[in-house]
């Protein structure tokens, strides 16, 4: 992979594109000059029977570990997908699928720099999920487990 650097009048305009690129929520952010390893969390789902829409909060250690994107998994493939990763130590991700989600497996990727030292092992938690049915718009009962960078948390989905 190439880097390229951008600076004034360019950068805005690489901005404004990743912000229309970002509405579609087809795309992946790498911030270029950081240090600390990169590592990749696969949210998981099991029991999705139906789901519309879903939106939760991960909530990690921000001295630990800084989000640098998300992305779809292949459970949510046909989902839309947007997200923010604005805040420290809070990623916000929202899916809708007009069909349902259905099944097991990843939601969404969320991609971590390490910046603390060695700090690898950053508890992450699942918080404020809200799942509504995509035919009778009714809320369906989620369990969040917790986990971290090697065991990532997952949302359980009970009919």
């Amino acid at each position: 992979m190439k880097r390229v650097t951008v600076t004034g009048t360019i950068m805005a305009m690489v901005l404004l594109a990743g912000l229309a690129i970002s509405l579609t929520g087809c795309f992946k952010i790498i911030l270029p000059g950081a240090g600390g390893s990169a590592n990749e969390v696969n949210i998981g789902a099991s029991g999705a029977s139906n789901v519309g829409s879903l939106e939760f909060e991960l909530v990690y250690d921000s001295t630990a570990l800084e989000a640098v994107g998300v992305e779809k998994g292949k459970l949510a493939d046909n989902a839309m997908l947007e997200f923010t990763i604005a805040r420290p130590g809070r990623v916000w991700v929202g899916l809708v699928d007009s069909n349902g989600i259905n099944g097991n497996g990843s939601l969404v990727t969320v991609s971590f720099r390490v910046v603390g030292e060695g700090e690898t092992a950053s508890q992450l938690t699942l918080e404020n999920i809200e799942a509504y049915d995509a035919t009778t718009l009714i809320d369906i009962v989620t369990r969040a487990t917790p986990g971290n960078l090697s065991t990532p948390p997952s949302i359980s989905f009970t009919p």
